[in-house]
């Protein structure tokens, strides 16, 4: 060995350089006449080490304020650039168009600014990146054995994402083939930097899109904060209607008395539109290019309007609640600016002005009916004590078998079961009969039978019975049906419709529907671009289950519906009268005619309309929803505290996307890597040295046959040597000693 390098590997620290023995005499007298570098110098150095530090810990503030942005899901407006939420959209305004086109220039504008932000950050982090793999490479030169060649100019070739596929970046660590055993735990940590030099060349080349990802902002809808303001307590479907207030111009003497026609200025108009729209969307679905395709119709209620929902389950058809839509009319008023005290804690005003396009959300009940109509006969079957049993035929099953389905009335077991009756006047002078009578029953249970089977109801033999007391009343409902029989069984209401002409005394067109309750949220979008007719929908319907059971509903209702009172005669003049008139005998003679699938919306329309005016009633939500009886009560699901919120269409920041939580965690790695470079930097302290230094300390240095017998890349690679700083505040380099294999040991 040169005695030149003796010394220096007694001496672990590396602090000094000095000759044992002048046996090279131009390098002894070169070292051993030292000139301190200049004051200036040493002091730039480090003013630029330290300078360097706070440079790259800078770079994380940007960082942290985006992630709170994204993290928050902070909304910025109608505009990308809206200093102090100044960018009112006002898509109502005459000059909307106009406003658009400023602020959508406006956004380009930004748009383009932020990509130069987000390429700035990245470039920026490749400054820091680079200065991390050069510190962990000296700092390893520093200590042990020394750093491979190899990696003595990774800080500067990381950054091009070939080098993750470059041999040298893998086997440097290892010994290459001449020299002395090399430490297992020495190779390891070789390994964990080229791992982290991989990990660097990975982040810096994804820092561009990362930063770009979590700069710019998107167009987005964003829920304003929910705010608690009703919990349900019962509906009002199982009384009949009642209370002042519950219809417009019907007092609660009026309910109470039965004298539904009250109803007829305000809900008689809405069925007859009803009644209007079916007819004339049947008779176009059925030309030569409808095609079969039915248009629901609408129905208004205050200034919104609905049709019934079919699109969650194809089984239940849901109808949203005048009630509510009552209480979403005025809200729905406000954002459409009809009144100047719009700013409420449920809507906030800012908001609102600083979106693009607004929906209101407002959470509330819903009643759906499953259901059909059929052709058939009815029999009655009276008890003496007020009960009584009555069948209709023509119940078909899903495949296709005709049955018998017999109803348990009067006042039944609970005293639930109740019924009720009207007319309506025919005008038709070919038709002698002067009233059709409409009977609306409701029936805790149901049972069926065909003509080969009861099912062990003894059902058939009470009907034939002369005596109707030795029928057993309840062992006839209480027998067990096939699963595909039951779906119809439990509190079902009918609506039976007698047939005008001659030989059809006990013939009806009947229909059947089961009623479930849920608690969608009611959505209307209040711009009128988009929704020119004030249309509300229905979302996050529930799904039925099959064993869910059905709810009661009081008749009353129904008569509620068509705007007639209790045991009177429905006016011929009306539009649902004399269209009812005119199909009820064509449907009862053809199932399968255009007049059955007339009769056939035309009642379910008036069911929905029943269901649409069914009331329900709430109380206060808890005045702290923080509490644990507050909490409590928010997840019962038979009276759920309902919300009231909008969406709105902002720019906005936000994770929703896996590229947002992607560039989350570049960025966040990024820091980290921020972070440990500082760290690195307080406990060795280097003072970075340029690439013009190193190579200038390389082209000094003189080799000590350290290469000898070494010709492949792979091989020279494998080399070490060891940096430290002489007293003339220069770069050298000391060859550590070659190896040959791995040794067991654990340490360096």
């Amino acid at each position: 060995m040169d005695p030149v390098y003796e010394q220096v590997f007694k001496n672990q620290s590396f602090t000094s350089y000095r000759p044992v023995q002048q046996t090279s005499p131009n390098l002894a007298s070169h070292v051993t006449s030292p000139a301190p570098a200049p004051r200036r110098l040493r002091r730039s150095r480090v003013v630029f080490h330290w300078l360097s530090h706070i440079l790259s810990l800078l770079w994380v503030a940007p960082i942290a304020i985006l992630l709170w942005l994204n993290l928050s899901k902070h909304v910025i407006g109608a505009s990308v650039w809206c200093p102090r939420h100044n960018c009112n959209a006002d898509g109502n305004s005459d000059n909307a168009i106009e406003r658009a086109t400023k602020l959508d220039r406006q956004d380009h504008n930004v748009a383009g600014a932020l990509q130069f932000v987000a390429k700035a950050l990245e470039v920026w982090f490749f400054f820091v990146a680079t200065s991390l793999v050069y510190d962990m490479g000296i700092m390893f030169a520093q200590r042990g054995r020394g750093l491979p060649v190899g990696y003595f100019l990774t800080h500067l070739e990381f950054g091009d994402v070939r080098n993750l596929l470059n041999p040298l970046l893998w086997t440097s660590p290892l010994p290459h083939r001449t020299g002395v055993p090399e430490k297992r735990a020495r190779i390891i940590k070789l390994y964990i930097f080229a791992c982290a030099t991989a990990l660097l060349t990975i982040l810096a080349n994804l820092m561009g899109p990362a930063a770009a990802v979590l700069v710019l902002p998107t167009l987005q809808w964003v829920d304003t904060p929910r705010i608690m303001h009703q919990t349900f307590n019962v509906t009002g479907a199982t009384h009949q209607p009642s209370g002042g207030g519950l219809f417009p111009g019907c007092s609660a003497a009026q309910l109470d008395l039965g004298n539904y026609s009250c109803t007829a200025d305000t809900y008689g108009p809405s069925l007859d539109q009803w009644t209007a729209q079916s007819i004339a969307s049947t008779k176009q679905a059925f030309t030569p290019h409808g095609e079969g395709s039915v248009i629901l119709g609408v129905s208004q209620e205050a200034a919104l309007q609905f049709t019934i929902n079919v699109t969650a389950n194809a089984d239940v058809t849901w109808v949203p609640s005048r009630q509510v839509l009552r209480e979403m009319s005025h809200d729905f008023l406000k954002a459409r600016g009809h009144f100047a005290d719009w700013d409420t804690p449920e809507y906030p005003d800012r908001e609102f002005n600083n979106s693009l396009q607004t929906i209101l959300q407002r959470q509330g009940p819903s009643l759906g009916y499953q259901g059909n109509c059929y052709t058939g006969n009815v029999t009655d079957v009276d008890f003496d004590d007020g009960r009584w049993i009555r069948c209709y035929t023509g119940w078909l099953s899903n495949d296709g078998t005709e049955y018998t389905k017999c109803f348990r009335l009067g006042l039944g077991p609970a005293n639930k079961d109740n019924q009720s009756e009207f007319f309506l006047e025919n005008l038709d002078p070919n038709v002698t009969q002067l009233e059709t009578g409409i009977g609306i029953y409701f029936a805790d249970r149901a049972t069926l039978f065909s003509d080969s089977d009861d099912f062990g109801s003894g059902i058939k033999e009470c009907l034939a019975r002369e005596n109707s007391e030795d029928c057993d009343w309840d062992g006839i409902f209480a027998a067990p049906l096939p699963d595909r029989l039951t779906n119809t069984t439990v509190n079902v209401g009918i609506v039976s419709y007698e047939v005008p002409g001659p030989d059809r005394e006990n013939g009806r067109k009947w229909c059947e529907h089961v009623v479930y309750q849920s608690f969608p949220t009611y959505s209307v979008d209040t711009s009128p671009r988009t929704n020119l007719q004030n249309l509300v929908m229905l979302n996050n319907l529930a799904k039925v289950e099959m064993e869910a059971i059905p709810m009661a509903m009081n008749p009353s209702w129904f008569l509620a519906a068509w705007s007639v009172d209790v045991n009177s005669t429905l006016d011929g003049e009306r539009q649902i009268v004399k269209e009812l008139s005119r199909m009820l005998p064509l449907a009862y003679e053809d199932d399968l005619s255009i007049s059955a699938i007339e009769f056939m919306f035309l009642h379910f329309y008036a069911l929905g309309q029943s269901l649409s005016m069914v009331n329900h009633h709430t109380y206060d939500v808890p005045a702290d929803p923080k509490t644990r009886q507050a909490k409590e009560a928010d997840k019962d699901k038979y009276h759920p505290i309902f919300r009231t919120y909008a969406t709105i269409h902002v720019w906005a920041y936000g994770i929703s996307g896996r590229t947002a939580k992607l560039g989350i965690a570049v960025v966040s790695l990024g820091a980290v890597c921020v972070i440990a470079r500082f760290l690195i930097g307080l406990r060795i302290g280097i003072q970075e040295r340029s690439t013009v230094e190193m190579l200038a300390a390389a082209f000094e240095h003189r080799h000590q046959r350290e290469f000898d017998g070494l010709e492949e890349d792979n091989e020279l690679a494998k080399v070490r040597y060891q940096v430290f700083v002489d007293v003339e505040g220069k770069q050298r380099f000391m060859p550590g000693k070659r190896t040959t294999r791995w040794s067991n040991a654990n340490t360096p």
